[in-house]
């Protein structure tokens, strides 16, 4: 067994993609099949279900992955004994809800890679922070802003839902429709402007906090609900469709304190992470 193999593992396992993790590995996409493969020979298990969508780990690839996560740190650790330490660089990074997941640990992941002697802490966004990820809407003026993502919203509905058929929804159908509505929610003020001009109603079932609950009251059929198409990927309860004439989206970016400059370090990383998702 490998340890270039146990890191295309979590790679794979951490963006639910073979080619994501072929991108964030910088390596051709069959390496990563070979080695994730490989893997399940040695092991004699499956890993992961592979799908038109991605991945999605089995029982066997989520117990591997802590233990492999940890294998990978402990060699990290054996390389750093060896190594003259860097200067510590603090940062507390701030994290606005309902983000998508992935994308955040890939940013992340970015920063410790790229600057040496890191000393990040991610907070709550109510929290003293030193930079902060979020949406332009919470932007303040004496912040700078760099665009990372732009997450497009999408309606999502349970898979047998009769708006499945249609391969755009128009606004007009959601009139009196069973609706999952969220507090707070970036693209509120657009989205309830859009159904109020319209003179439409929505009936309302409940109103959540998170996308995830939003969408597990989807999938038990309790109605529809817009949400960011970053936050769906892994989910195969649920079918998204756009909607139709309206553009629903928000700009996730990072954003510091003009006065309180980054270190060059730092902007270089987060320039690869507007890279990797532009």
């Amino acid at each position: 067994m490998y340890f270039r193999s146990l890191r295309y593992f979590v790679a794979v396992y951490e963006e639910l993609s073979f080619s994501a993790a072929s991108k964030r590995c910088f390596v051709a996409q069959p390496s990563i099949s070979v080695a994730v493969h490989q893997l399940e020979t040695d092991l004699d298990c499956q890993l992961f279900l592979r799908h038109s969508k991605g991945v999605t780990p089995t029982p066997d690839g989520k117990t591997l992955y802590p233990r492999a996560c940890k294998v990978l740190a402990d060699i990290d650790e054996i390389k750093h004994l060896f190594h003259e330490s860097a200067p510590s660089i603090p940062l507390r990074l701030a994290l606005m809800p309902f983000l998508s997941g992935v994308r955040v640990s890939s940013i992340i992941k970015e920063l410790l890679n790229l600057v040496e002697g890191l000393d990040l802490t991610v907070v709550d966004l109510n929290e003293p922070s030193d930079a902060r990820i979020i949406s332009s809407t919470q932007r303040t003026q004496d912040e700078a802003f760099h665009k990372l993502w732009v997450d497009q919203y999408v309606l999502a509905m349970p898979p047998n839902h009769p708006l499945s058929l249609m391969d755009q929804i128009p606004l007009e159908a959601l009139d009196g429709l069973a609706f999952i509505s969220r507090k707070p929610c970036d693209i509120d003020d657009a989205w309830h402007f859009a159904i109020a001009e319209r003179g439409l109603q929505l009936d309302v079932k409940a109103t959540v906090r998170t996308e995830e609950y939003a969408l597990d009251l989807v999938a038990a059929g309790l109605g529809v609900s817009v949400v960011p198409s970053h936050s769906t990927g892994h989910r195969t309860d649920i079918v998204v469709r756009k909607v139709a004439n309206i553009e629903l989206e928000r700009v996730v970016g990072f954003a510091y304190d003009k006065q309180k400059p980054l270190s060059s370090e730092l902007l270089q990383a987060i320039r690869q992470g507007q890279q990797r998702f532009g």
